[in-house]
This record gives structure tokens, C-alpha cells and sequence, in this order.
């Protein structure tokens, strides 16, 4: 298929007092044209930092020190600021994580939406305006020529996420990242964001970079999965490959703790014990091996290397190298 973006060996660092955190080490993987891919993982995995990279605005003291981020046939880690101003909002859109301060609260909705417009469209006064009612109808607000004429504490949670992402697509980008799109709101808002997003995809034909820590939402939108973390790509496939045929314990472990529809008040949901490595001194070995129930000597001094097992899927653990159970995760009650 047609590549729209591909970041290789994708490396960002944030210096502070204590040390260089290391918030993402070599991480690789691209999406394809009109294709949904969800990056998952712990709070602190390096999602929404390799978002900011692909977008160029990792905050100082944070910087990309290594890697390529190739999009639509340019590599955005050498174009200049200007060149990036560009191409964030016009060719890439992003739906920011906390709605409630991404929007400006003394801003009208309507002057918020236009300024990209005007920006990148070249549109003003009525035309506009016109654009601005025509994407907040396609959000899905009701009676948008009332509302654009409001302010963000004037809207609800799931409106402002609503708004947010009528912003994001005011230009029609080629790819959107949405980070962590339902944070905060209900479920059955959740359900309703997630739609929307999947409705606007195959309206629009533009790719999605989904990221969330929220296996529960990634089935219903994205084709393909990348599990992350400590800064790392753990695992990634097809969503089918990935929900019935996980191969790295981190993932398993994701999958455990979703709660699922056939289970009874009996079974409990499995935690995974302990917490991620610092990143400032990041482990020799896999970083997950300390909280690995099949951690062998090998995985605490040697990183993995990725074991391809089909078209799409690799995984980086010592296990597919290893003489351990052809299925370990069966052992523990796994999430097949």
C-alpha cells in the first residue's frame, strides 16, 4: 500500500537537572493512506511524545535528536519552522489530549476555527464563517449558528472534544493524530467520538494516527495496532493479529486488564505489577523484564531484537528466540 508517513529509528530526548530522559529510543512504523493506526500503551510510554515529534513541537528542553519522520514524501526533522507551520493544521491536523485547554478560553469557537482558515484556506468574512458552520455540522453540533458564536466553558466535555476536532479538519489534512480523543468523557460519549472519527475517515479518505491507552476503543476504528513501551516499540500488527494473537507479554498484559463482556462478578481484572523503567538510566536489557512473569537471564542484559511473524506483525521478545512454551500465554490465563 501507499505510505503516507513512516518514522524510522525516531529518537527524543527532554535534558533536565537529573539527567537526559530519554522519552522515546528507536521507535519505527509508518501508516498508509486512508489507514487508522492506534499507538497504545501505559501513561509515560512515549505515545503523545512521538505525536509532538511527528508534529515538531516537542517543547523545549525536549528535541529529536535522531531518526527520520518521512510524510507524503518529505522528512518533517529537516524542514524549517516556517516549512513546519505549513504543514501542521494544512497537511497533518491534531486533536490535543485536554480539549478544555487547548482551546482558548477568551476566544470565541468562531475565531478559533477561522484562524486556520485564514491562515492556510486564504478564507475570510463570509466564506469563513460559512466553512466554520459547515465543519461544525459535520461534528455533529446542533445548531451551530448559535454555538459558533460561543465560548469553550460554554460547551460540554464531549462539544469542546467536538470542536476540537472540527479544528483539526478545517483544512482537510491528509493524516490527524488524535491524542487521546476520549479522555475524561462518559462511555456512551466515547462510543459517539470514536464513530464520528470513523464516519469523517471513510468520508474524508485521510489517515489517523489514534493514541490511547485504551485497548477498549482501538477495535472499533484502527486497522493496525503499535504497542509501546518505555520510549520502545514492543509489538504491532493488524488489530486480528494483535487481539487473538498477541505475542509479548506487555500485551498480554494490556488485554488482561480490559475488562471484557463474558466476564462474571467472579473474575477479576489482572493488574501488571510494578511500575516502568527510568528513563533517564533506561535498563541494559528489556525494559519490560522486570515486571515479565517470564523474564529469563537473557532479557535482563540484552535488548530483543523485532522477530518478524508475518507481513505485519513483529514483536521484540526473547521468548520467540527461546525454548519457553510455544503459548505461555495460555498459562496464565491469557487473553485468547
Amino acid at each position: 500500500m501507499d505510505r503516507l508517513l513512516e518514522v524510522t529509528n525516531l529518537h527524543t530526548s527532554f535534558r533536565t537537572y537529573a539527567g537526559v530522559v530519554q522519552a522515546v529510543r528507536g521507535v519505527s512504523f509508518h501508516v498508509n493512506r486512508g489507514e487508522a493506526v492506534a499507538l497504545v500503551g501505559e501513561s509515560g510510554c512515549g505515545k503523545s511524545v512521538t505525536a509532538l515529534s511527528i508534529m515538531q513541537l516537542v517543547p523545549p528542553p525536549g528535541k529529536v535528536t535522531e531518526g527520520c519522520i518521512a510524510f507524503d514524501g518529505k522528512d518533517l526533522t529537516a524542514m524549517t519552522e516556517r516549512e513546519m507551520q505549513h504543514v501542521r493544521g494544512n497537511e497533518i491536523g491534531m486533536i490535543f489530549q485536554d480539549p478544555m485547554t487547548s482551546l482558548n478560553p477568551v476566544l470565541s469557537i468562531k475565531t478559533q476555527i477561522v484562524e486556520s482558515l485564514r491562515l492556510h484556506q486564504n478564507l475570510r468574512g463570509e466564506a469563513a464563517t460559512h466553512r466554520a458552520l459547515e465543519l461544525l455540522r459535520m461534528v455533529g453540533i446542533p445548531s451551530p449558528e448559535r454555538r459558533l458564536a460561543a465560548y469553550p466553558h460554554q460547551f460540554s466535555g464531549g462539544m469542546r472534544q467536538r470542536v476540537m476536532i472540527a479544528m483539526a479538519l478545517a483544512c482537510s489534512p491528509k493524516l490527524l493524530i488524535a491524542d487521546e480523543p476520549t479522555t475524561a468523557l462518559d462511555v456512551t460519549i466515547q462510543a459517539q467520538i470514536i464513530e464520528l472519527m470513523k464516519e469523517l475517515k471513510e468520508k474524508l479518505g485521510m489517515s489517523i494516527i489514534l493514541i490511547t491507552h485504551d485497548l477498549g476503543v482501538v477495535a472499533g476504528l484502527a486497522q493496525r495496532v503499535v504497542v509501546m513501551y518505555a520510549g520502545k516499540v514492543a509489538e504491532q500488527g493488524t488489530v486480528d493479529e494483535i487481539y487473538k494473537s498477541p505475542q509479548h507479554p506487555y500485551t498480554w498484559g494490556l488485554l488482561k486488564s480490559v475488562p471484557r463482556l463474558d466476564a462474571t462478578r467472579k473474575d477479576k481484572l489482572v493488574p501488571i505489577y510494578g511500575q516502568p523503567p527510568d528513563l533517564i538510566s533506561p535498563p541494559q536489557g528489556c525494559p519490560f523484564a522486570p515486571r515479565c512473569d517470564w523474564a529469563m537471564n537473557i532479557c535482563k542484559t540484552a535488548q530483543p531484537e523485532f522477530t518478524t511473524l508475518s507481513d505485519t506483525h513483529q514483536v521484540a521478545c526473547w521468548l520467540q528466540h527461546s525454548m519457553a512454551p510455544a503459548n505461555p500465554r495460555v498459562k496464565r490465563g491469557g487473553a485468547a
